[in-house]
């Protein structure tokens, strides 16, 4: 996983995952798995820093979700 930091522009690529496996079906389950996780419990995703202040996007019911199938 690299994850960019720092100010990034709207729309800009923030993120590449990369995985192996035997089979494409386990390398892409890896990977959402790992995107799963990231916006659940890893805190620098979630961080905004707007005009108006910097403040903590709190995870969706939907990210929740998808992380709960793992």
């Amino acid at each position: 996983v690299i994850h960019r930091h720092g100010r990034l522009a709207v729309g800009e690529p923030i993120m590449m995952v990369a995985t192996a496996a035997r089979h494409r079906a386990e390398a892409f389950a890896s990977a959402e798995f790992l995107m799963d996780y990231l916006k659940s419990r890893a805190p620098f995703w979630k961080k905004e820093i707007t005009g108006g202040g910097t403040s903590w996007v709190a995870a969706k019911d939907a990210d929740e979700a998808a992380l709960k199938r793992w």
